[in-house]
């Protein structure tokens, strides 16, 4: 069940059939976004072109997570904060950010999300790269080098 502060927000996105509908659905999360100003080619194409695109990869999920109402929006908005650096989607940055803040995340806590990635990443970069290591100095064909003195 939706969270009460949610609610429309579902009720639009079940209701939204067209591109330009349920990009208005998602515009109803982030207070004061004005949806269309300035656009966003990436989603336009598909609004323009084959709007099953959107249902089946953004907009039957979204809507699933904020009828579920399980995480309250800052948290699920500060996880797709997160989730979007970790994965390079760097222009989903910008629209989750504003949705955290308009679900009252303050921007220490969305740089405290961009310290966790930086410390996910940067661990996991080093302990495969300690694997990697490993495995090369183990490496017969390694081993049988001469270092040039």
């Amino acid at each position: 069940m939706p969270r009460p502060e949610e609610v429309d927000v579902v009720a639009a996105m079940k209701a939204a059939k067209t591109g330009e509908e349920i990009l208005a659905s998602w515009a109803m999360q982030r207070p004061g976004y004005v949806p269309g100003a300035g656009g966003d080619p990436t989603l336009d194409f598909w609004v323009h072109n084959k709007v099953e695109m959107l249902h089946t990869f953004a907009q039957n999920q979204l809507t699933q997570l904020l009828d579920r109402g399980i995480l309250d929006p800052k948290t699920r908005y500060l996880l797709l904060v997160g989730l979007y650096m970790m994965t390079n989607h760097w222009d989903g940055v910008l629209p989750q950010a504003c949705n955290a803040k308009a679900a009252g995340a303050s921007d220490e806590e969305i740089m405290e999300v961009a310290f966790c990635v930086c410390y996910s990443v940067g661990k996991a970069k080093m302990q495969e790269s300690g694997q990697c290591l490993d495995e090369v100095f183990s490496n017969p064909t390694f081993q049988k080098i001469e270092r040039k003195k």
